[in-house]
């Protein structure tokens, strides 16, 4: 690719090697590389419906009358992020005679990415798959790290493998199109990734927060590339999360069980967002972490826009939910908390008393 990207991380794992190149108005060249790379293969360019509808006409006129190029499109939403919908794109393929030679690109948010990357894991059992994520939450998370899967009605990203996608394609330009909430739902993960492993990041955050939400240019591009970073060398310590890439799942034990009890309508980034906040309270409560530290944590978040109100869930509720997560062992939730900015610690056991007093304290009744 020319020197329209901005940098290149490398994602090295025990599975594999994979680049993630960032750059601005690279779109077009991610699929032209994808096509002379996989000369010999059918591309099956799987995306969701609002993408479709912004950036259809785009591909089919860069990809006309190209008879191994396919694009399959789904409804747009975590509700389609299930076994059904990914049957329904198997069955697709299998119809446009689709072999192992065959390269799923994953065009669109972190659901098209999930979804698409799980299709790839078992299609003829596993086929290459490219990710081009659409969102900022997709950009600096879903994206990168191998997790692939589908949602189940007891919780969420229950069914699923670790799949590495062979790269991924971070075009910052294709943020221009989403709404602010979008953004704002973004800005969780790179405030997360500056909580657990980052503090010149959380610093700079401190500082800068709106004109990243703003995208201004340097500064979106150094939050989200310093986030990449962040994941990325957790993920090479520790791809399939049996130790340390835990911690990337700090204010998601709470944040899932919260998305699942408003049915989706509290999208991931703002769960994450109340998560973090419950998990900050419950970290200093346990004597891990400082006040200080705690209120510099929940003052960025609350300048981050991240929170909504008022909450409609009980304690007892949410409680109820987390032990239903992937995370739990043996009935016991474990939780990923922060001893400091940028110091992380995995596999905590935390009592119900102390739960339910973060999440009052948080606002919940």
């Amino acid at each position: 690719m020319k020197d329209s990207h901005i940098e290149t991380i490398r994602v090295s794992t025990k599975n594999g090697k994979y680049g993630i190149v960032v750059g601005r108005g690279i779109l077009d060249a991610a699929f032209e590389e994808v096509l002379s790379t996989y000369k010999e293969h059918k591309i099956a360019i799987i995306t969701d419906s609002n993408v479709e509808k912004i950036y259809g006409n785009q591909i089919n006129r860069k990809l006309v009358n190209n008879p191994r190029i396919f694009i399959l499109s789904f409804k747009a939403g975590e509700e389609s992020k299930n076994r059904k919908v990914k049957e329904q794109l198997e069955d697709r393929l299998f119809s446009l005679g689709c072999s192992r030679d065959t390269v799923i690109v994953a065009f669109g948010g972190g659901v098209t990415g999930d979804l698409s990357g799980f299709v790839a894991a078992t299609y003829m059992r596993g086929v290459p798959f490219i990710q081009i994520p659409t969102t900022l939450l997709s950009q600096v998370d879903s994206s990168i790290g191998g997790k692939v899967g589908v949602d189940h009605p007891t919780g969420k990203n229950l069914i699923g493998a670790f799949y590495p996608p062979e790269k991924v394609y971070i075009d910052i330009d294709l943020l221009n199109t989403l709404p602010r909430e979008e953004l704002i739902n973004g800005i969780a993960e790179i405030i997360k990734a500056s909580i657990i492993k980052d503090k010149t990041l959380f610093e700079y955050l401190e500082k800068n927060i709106e004109k990243v939400i703003n995208l201004e240019d340097k500064f979106i591009e150094n939050a989200i590339i310093s986030s990449l970073k962040v994941k990325a060398k957790v993920v090479e310590l520790d791809e399939k999360e049996s130790g340390l890439r835990k911690i990337l799942n700090f204010g998601h034990t709470i944040g899932h069980a919260i998305e699942l009890l408003s049915d989706f309508k509290i999208p991931h980034g703002r769960a994450v967002g109340i998560g973090m906040v419950v998990e900050t309270l419950i970290s200093e409560k346990i004597d891990l972490l400082n006040s200080k530290d705690k209120d510099r944590i929940l003052k960025l978040i609350d300048k981050s826009e991240l929170l909504v109100s008022p909450f409609k869930f009980s304690p007892d509720e949410i409680i109820k939910k987390t032990i239903l997560d992937k995370k739990s062992r043996k009935g016991v939730v474990e939780y990923s908390l922060v001893k400091g900015i940028g110091d992380a610690v995995y596999g905590i056991n935390v009592e119900d008393k102390i739960i339910k007093e973060s999440l009052l304290e948080a606002g919940f009744e």
